[in-house]
């Protein structure tokens, strides 16, 4: 696939926002992270992220489905909220690390500290969205999820 070279940022908001409030929108209300913030709330409550619903009339610039907003010091992001937790643990699948990239250039959660700017493999996924991924089957289920992916312990209490 042929890249463009020109990684310069573009579709940037206006005004900066604080650098480390990472802004997350969703049907039900809004969120406030820091960076390492944003990464335990997959870690400790990846049931509380996995019950998020999209916005209405919102959808992802990745795969265009119903999103929720992610909005960094200088980004809005439309994205699923599957889509968030691979850019949260760094582990977005290359077409989607292409989407990001064609779209708004070079940014700091997509840079080639964390993908190869060739291929758009991660050099280092977290596993957030195995979590994830596992708190959604549980809240289908209402089963309570346990740390082996797609094993539930019974009966939510």
């Amino acid at each position: 696939m042929a890249r463009d070279t020109d990684l310069s940022p573009r579709n940037r908001l206006p005004e900066a926002r604080p650098v480390l409030d990472i802004e997350v929108e969703h049907a039900s209300g809004i969120e406030h992270f820091g960076p390492n913030e944003q990464i335990m709330a997959f870690v400790v409550s990846p049931q509380m992220v996995a019950a998020w619903k999209p916005l209405d009339g919102v959808v992802s610039v990745i795969s265009a489905a119903p999103a929720i907003i992610v909005r960094t010091h200088d980004l809005e992001l439309p994205l699923t909220v599957d889509e968030y937790a691979g850019l949260v643990g760094s582990e977005l699948e290359p077409h989607e690390f292409e989407a990001l990239l064609a779209r708004y250039g070079s940014f700091f959660e997509i840079h080639d500290d964390f993908y190869d700017p060739e291929t758009g493999e991660a050099w280092q996924p977290k596993g957030l969205r195995r979590q994830y991924r596992t708190a959604v089957a549980a809240l289908k289920s209402g089963l309570e999820p346990t740390d082996a992916a797609g094993i539930f312990l019974g009966p939510k209490s």
